[in-house]
């Protein structure tokens, strides 16, 4: 039910989605990515936040042929990278995966710059290092620039095996404080 409010919710233009490994981020994004394909005229970026990533590869290939370019850039959210340097218009619509957390902060400063710069902009956090991060204080701070932000806690795979790192995981980054 998490995952089809967020499907019935494609045409919202300010999205980011939180939550463990395994809840359907990534598939949520991609399908974002042929909702604009079959509603936008104009150009879809699609970022992942990583490199070396094989979802660059699954992607690149997916959307072969199509309006969509598939981009890797590290650190998007901790560094002074700008969409519009990028080739990304005001007209285009932007979606990242795999985006970091390193400063909550810089991190909601950055998504209200990139937002000014694009027509739609949908993000999937895969990472949260951000020793002070308060989940209360950040979802304030996304209601303040007018994101949607569900958080999805239902895994959808490897669901038994997804539990066992969870449980087993001590150290406070990657995504644990959505371990819950």
């Amino acid at each position: 039910p998490e995952q089809f409010s967020i499907v019935q919710a494609m045409h919202l233009d300010w999205m980011l989605l939180m939550g463990y490994y395994g809840c359907g981020k990534t598939i949520l994004l991609i399908e974002r990515a042929e909702y604009l394909l079959r509603n936008q005229s104009n150009n879809v970026h699609f970022y992942i936040d990583k490199r070396d990533s094989g979802l660059t590869e699954v992607l690149k290939l997916r959307f072969a042929g199509k309006n969509i370019k598939i981009k890797t850039k590290e650190d998007m959210f901790d560094s002074d990278f700008d969409l519009s340097s990028d080739g990304v218009n005001p007209s285009d619509h932007v979606i990242i995966d795999e985006a970091w957390i390193r400063n909550s902060e810089r991190f909601l400063e950055d998504l209200k710059k990139f937002k000014s710069q694009v027509s739609t902009l949908w993000v999937a956090l895969g990472s949260v290092n951000d020793a002070n991060f308060n989940e209360s204080d950040f979802r304030k701070g996304l209601e303040d620039i007018q994101f949607s932000c569900p958080t999805l806690k239902h895994c959808l795979r490897n669901g038994q095996k997804i539990v066992e790192l969870a449980q087993k995981e001590s150290f406070e980054e990657g995504l644990s404080c959505f371990a819950d």
